[in-house]
């Protein structure tokens, strides 16, 4: 009965922890345990200090996924756009994360730009400094994303320094979990253009399979996430011989400085 409260408040636009717990009469931490389970549901989807309601269709759109851990990604995205050096030919995937990091590039001079993001295009349209190469193909919209064979088609083309590619979950020993083969499809080409794989997703990805496709990962890979990893993901990935773990302090811990590779 707490959770039909706690969501029809929020359909009914109360999206804030404190205001939410203000009108139902419960303790804010009670309000985050409730918005936890209803986006595990499915039912909402989290944003920094507050919920949304989760969208009818099923499958968030690139913008609504920019909303769940966002400071996180934007932590991830600063990581991310570290490696990048000013000579460096690089494919960022579609994604809410990968548009934080287009973003973060933004300014640099240099780098040359290959994307198969609306999310990442759109971020770098009026960056003078920035070769940006728009990878073209279906447009497939929820996700802002190109797919289909004319997109593999040109990424079978580029030798990359490298490739950023976003997740919905990701499971040492099976790959990158996605919402439909033409996605795996192209996150496989992308990965495969490229001379280094970076994989950028926030902790709650870390074992994720509840999408039913894979883009295997064949070789090294890095993997930049947020230190919330629980224990079980954590060992995980250590015990991964493919997988290089940087991880980010999680937000409201003190950031530190970091380190090289």
């Amino acid at each position: 009965m707490r959770h039909q409260k706690l969501l029809d408040a929020v359909a009914d636009g109360v999206q804030r922890v404190e205001d939410l717990a203000r009108e139902l009469g419960i303790s804010p931490s009670t309000v985050r345990r409730g918005l936890t389970e209803l986006e595990q549901a499915g039912r909402v989807v989290r944003t920094h200090g507050g919920a949304v309601p989760a969208p009818a269709g099923g499958e968030l759109t690139w913008v609504q996924k920019g909303l769940r851990n966002a400071p996180a990604k934007r932590r991830i995205a600063e990581r991310a756009a570290e490696l990048v050096a000013d000579d460096h030919m690089v494919v960022l995937d579609a994604g809410s994360t990968t548009t934080l990091i287009a973003e973060r590039l933004a300014g640099r001079s240099g780098p040359t730009v290959l994307t198969t993001g609306m999310g990442p295009m759109t971020a770098l349209l009026d960056a003078e400094g920035i070769e940006l190469v728009l990878v073209g193909g279906r447009v497939r919209r929820r996700r802002g994303a190109m797919v289909g064979e004319f997109t593999r088609g040109v990424l079978d083309r580029v030798a990359a320094d490298l490739a950023f590619v976003g997740a919905d979950g990701l499971v040492p020993g099976r790959g990158i979990n996605c919402p439909s083969p033409e996605l795996a499809a192209v996150k496989e080409q992308q990965m495969r253009a490229a001379r280094r794989t970076v994989v950028v997703a926030d902790s709650t990805k870390a074992g994720s399979d509840a999408e039913p496709y894979w883009a295997p990962l064949a070789g090294p890979y890095t993997l930049i996430t947020d230190d919330g990893l629980d224990t079980r993901a954590r060992r995980a990935l250590e015990g991964d011989p493919h997988c290089t773990l940087l991880t980010v302090p999680a937000p409201g811990a003190p950031r530190t400085p970091a380190r090289g590779d």
